[in-house]
């Protein structure tokens, strides 16, 4: 599959297409600790624990990183980190992974939802852009087993379980980043993950974070030993 690429195109795109909105506190971006360069988004679910896909831990080195929490009003080091170990970075399958910050961020935190939602519910994906800016994409969510139906621009051999798609309302929008938080009813629900821009009909992909709860809860415990 093309996963990855269309994710790095869509790095250059997706600021372009976002619309600039007050930033939710809890949407941090994870940058190189040299340049400041964003490398892909994260969520606060905990004062000192961002979510985060797996991919900004993989094919980067975690060492390098650090987090921006109110477009840099905090700049924190991470003290430890992790990736789900069933991560397949050609499938994208279990596409998550969780930071550890150095410092409490001064920021609000969301809560991680307990179920996907419904096919047809609606959704915000958030990004930080390459302007330091932060955009919203409106979206529509459908659940795994209709993304894989064929009728979304995927079929069941491309979307797994631990995915959960979206369509963009607006065409001229798109879905941002790897990494950043897709929330429905004030919670979280998905990270951004690869697909495209989720517009005309074939749906972007998201990390199905309710389905991956008990490796959040098992990570949690580990980095905080």
């Amino acid at each position: 599959m093309n996963q990855l690429l269309v994710c790095s195109f869509l790095l250059a795109i997706a600021s372009s297409y976002a619309s600039v909105v007050p930033a939710p506190s809890y949407v941090v971006s994870v940058q190189g600790d040299d340049d400041g360069a964003i490398i892909c988004g994260g969520v606060l679910i905990d004062e000192r624990f961002v979510l985060t896909t797996a991919q900004c831990l993989a094919f980067y080195n975690p060492e390098r990183l650090v987090v921006s929490v109110n477009d840099g009003a905090q700049i924190i080091k991470l003290t430890s980190y992790t990736f789900n170990p069933r991560f397949d970075f050609v499938t994208m399958e279990d596409n998550i992974g969780l930071l550890r910050l150095a410092e409490p961020a001064n920021a609000n935190v969301i809560e991680v939802a307990e179920q996907q939602p419904k096919t047809g519910a609606s959704g915000v994906a958030y990004s930080w852009g390459a302007n330091h800016k932060i955009g919203s994409v409106d979206v529509e969510l459908v659940s795994t087993s209709d993304c894989a139906s064929g009728e979304y621009g995927w079929s069941e051999d491309e979307i797994y379980n631990t995915m959960v798609c979206g369509l963009v309302k607006n065409n001229k929008s798109c879905v941002p980043r790897f990494g950043n938080p897709v929330v429905s009813n004030n919670k979280l629900v998905g990270l951004t993950s690869w697909g495209g821009c989720g517009t005309n009909g074939k749906s972007a992909v998201f990390t199905d974070v309710p389905s991956l709860r008990s490796w959040i809860d098992s990570a949690l415990k580990k980095l905080e030993q």
